[in-house]
């Protein structure tokens, strides 16, 4: 098994309930698995604030993983390694 921390920001810390936490995942996980865990684990509230409901992939939420933007590595197939933390920024803002 590997350790990670997902920090989360505005909606995603909303939904989640916290901004920080530690998360136990599966050797050779990727974002996209790491993105379904935190869904199974805080829910339909979590799921809908984060995922598309027709595709499940991030909506209105920038992805760093140790600092760099996603869309700078292999996207939702980066592999996640122990040790490597996720940020989760929602750019979804209330009003």
């Amino acid at each position: 098994m590997a350790q990670v921390t997902v920090r989360m920001m505005g909606v995603a810390k909303e939904a989640a309930g916290r901004g920080e936490e530690p998360l136990t995942i599966q050797p050779g996980s990727d974002v996209s698995g790491v993105l379904q865990t935190l869904a199974e684990k805080h829910g339909p509230g979590f799921r809908d604030a984060v995922l598309d409901p027709l595709t499940q992939t991030p909506v209105a939420t920038l992805i760093l993983i140790n600092g760099i933007e996603i869309g700078n590595l292999q996207g939702l197939e980066t592999p996640v390694n122990d040790g490597d933390t996720l940020i989760l920024l929602s750019v979804t803002h209330g009003g």
